[in-house]
């Protein structure tokens, strides 16, 4: 049986830009429903709604911008490959750590286009066949000597810094050249929880759900305190009052 062409959201405040891409996407034959945006705040509507594989993002638009709606799908449980389309370069570094799959430039090349679509359809494919696979028990970590190997089971918490990942243990920490995302896929879901775009924590480590006004924060068994990002609140809350985290309840101060 073959496989179902993966779907497609283009997301451009420009009429033109929206109808040359969408041209460019009939071209390369390789996706089936489309679907266009005119701006960041219809796209983040529609990626609620119709779940898209890939997405076409414009970066600079009047109301919500590309990397605004980059970061809302960072919160998804089933996240789209992105591929940046832009005029401007100036944001292909912010681009990439939102874990986006390419980044072109306009007048977009439909080669290129291309190019990306399959990378992205790659991505996709490992992502549904290698999630198990690819859960680790140990890492590699480079120290002060060479490398040594970590349990995962032993890491805490886990923070993204600048490219780098920080692995939080008892009384240390270690950096890993690595994206939150590709390290999520390595992490198992029984262990960790994503609470904060840039934080994933592992479930006994957490004390308690606590909110402040309109923040959210994890506690920590050790009385350390992190923030929930507003795109993993609901679930996170919802998490806890299962007893699938550490706490059991949200407390309201």
């Amino acid at each position: 049986m073959a496989k179902k062409p993966p779907s497609v959201l283009i997301v451009d405040d420009e009429p033109l830009a929206r109808s040359r891409l969408k041209a460019l996407c009939e071209r390369t034959r390789l996706f089936g429903e489309m679907e266009l945006a005119n701006g960041g705040r219809q796209a983040v509507e529609k990626i609620r709604q119709r779940q898209p594989d890939i997405v076409l993002l414009d970066v600079d638009m009047p109301d919500y911008s590309g990397l605004k709606v980059a970061e809302f799908c960072q919160g998804l449980a089933r996240m789209p490959e992105i591929i940046f389309t832009t005029a401007h370069s100036t944001y292909a570094v912010q681009a990439f750590r939102l874990e986006a799959t390419d980044y072109l430039l306009k007048p977009v090349k439909e080669s290129l286009l291309r190019e990306a679509v399959e990378r992205a359809i790659a991505n996709r494919a490992r992502g549904a066949t290698d999630r198990e696979p690819d859960i680790a028990k140990r890492l590699w970590v480079q120290d002060g000597t060479g490398a040594l190997q970590l349990n995962v089971a032993d890491i805490q918490w886990v923070e993204a810094e600048r490219d780098y990942m920080r692995l939080y243990l008892p009384g240390r920490s270690y950096l890993v050249h690595q994206s939150m995302r590709s390290l999520e896929r390595q992490l198992p879901d029984s262990l960790f929880v994503r609470v904060h775009r840039s934080t994933i924590v592992r479930r006994d480590c957490i004390a308690e759900v606590r909110r402040k006004g309109r923040k959210r924060f994890v506690i920590l068994q050790d009385g350390g305190q992190l923030p929930i990002g507003p795109r993993y609140a609901d679930r996170i809350t919802a998490t806890a009052q299962t007893g699938r985290l550490g706490g059991s309840e949200t407390v309201t101060e």
